[in-house]
């Protein structure tokens, strides 16, 4: 038993389905964590393009491309104040 081979119509409607899945709303400005978000791909996509095994070039960009200080702040590790009772 075969399957039935789609319709030359049937085949564009799907394409044309996937297309408008695909497409991103115009409307809506891309954020700053969607750019991040792709430099971060390109510059993977670069490096194994340049060579670099997928393992190495993952590594070399979580060490490089930290996030960035607008998603996770640095806190304050610094130790607290002592209060100048406790010295005497």
């Amino acid at each position: 038993m075969t399957a039935r081979k789609p319709t030359k119509a049937e085949r564009a409607a799907k394409r044309k389905a996937k297309e408008r899945a695909a497409a991103r709303d115009k409307r809506q400005p891309l954020l700053p964590i969607d750019l991040w978000a792709a430099a971060v791909v390109e510059a993977y996509e670069a490096l194994v393009r340049a060579g670099w095994d997928k393992d190495h070039a993952r590594w070399y960009l979580e060490e490089t491309m930290k996030l960035p200080d607008w998603i996770v702040g640095h806190p304050d590790h610094s130790p607290y104040e002592e209060d100048e009772d406790e010295d005497e």
